[in-house]
């Protein structure tokens, strides 16, 4: 869709402070956007305003550089069906850290950035923020489609603002070029797939959609090891999942070659 291009800066930018690498948990963790302090301004929404989608990207400027920004609904969907016994055998906050589309973005480009594989075999991504509900409020009054406040509980309302929950998004590389669809680029996609699940990520949701300029840019249900999700689903369950990114790039490549 095309980007209309209108400035938006909040009137009064929070001042944010210093914050630890997420997810809290064992396993590779994604660092705080390191100036984390600078203005933002909203240029204009990236992603197609779909109130059900988890989360929601927006071309901004951060300190006067371009970015891609992607916030999160505050929701920790069940992405894997667990059974009772299933979560019976997991702490109960890992079905916040090893579920939440959050969360997964942060543990997939953590093991990338272990790996010195940011920016190299999927867009680049510049660390974490966390977004004051001043921000989240002006937004909600320009991109009311969106329903910003769904999943905030009532009592959230009677705080101030600044007292209010962040709402949390993840920096990235603005990509607004398409991905061409040729052979070489194929080939290219392809072997970055297979660095990623040497790595341990399996990015699950690969689609035509979730690529710009031949890199992917989506991992809100990927799953990253170490992931309880492997210990508890049965053996044939873990490697239809295994596979699952594969089989969805085969089918993608048919559709869009073909």
């Amino acid at each position: 869709m095309p980007l209309k291009k209108r400035k938006f800066t909040p009137r009064n930018p929070p001042t944010q402070v210093a914050k630890p690498p997420l997810p809290p948990c064992e396993g590779p963790k994604l660092n705080a956007f390191i100036d984390d302090d600078a203005e933002i301004t909203f240029l204009g929404l990236l992603s197609t305003p779909d109130p059900d989608a988890e989360a929601f990207v927006f071309e901004v400027l951060i300190g006067g550089k371009s970015y891609a920004l992607k916030a999160y609904y505050d929701d920790a969907d069940d992405l894997f069906g667990l059974a009772d016994h299933e979560r019976d055998e997991a702490p109960v906050d890992h079905l916040d850290y090893y579920c939440d589309p959050f969360y997964n973005e942060c543990r997939a480009y953590g093991k990338l950035v272990e790996h010195n594989l940011n920016g190299e075999v999927a867009v680049r991504c510049h660390g974490y923020l966390m977004l004051s509900a001043e921000y989240e409020d002006q937004l909600d009054d320009r991109f009311p489609e969106l329903e910003l406040d769904r999943d905030r509980p009532s009592e959230e309302y009677e705080k101030p603002v600044s007292s209010r929950s962040p709402l949390r998004a993840i920096v990235k590389d603005l990509v607004l070029e398409e991905t061409t669809w040729k052979p070489y680029v194929a080939r290219r996609m392809l072997r970055d797939l297979r660095k990623m699940r040497q790595l341990g990520i399996y990015a699950m949701d690969i689609k035509a959609e979730n690529y710009t300029g031949g890199k992917l840019v989506d991992f809100s249900v990927a799953i990253t090891l170490p992931n309880f999700i492997f210990d508890v689903k049965p053996t044939l369950q873990v490697q239809g999942y295994m596979n699952e990114d594969l089989g969805a790039f085969d089918a993608m490549m048919q559709e869009q070659i073909c």
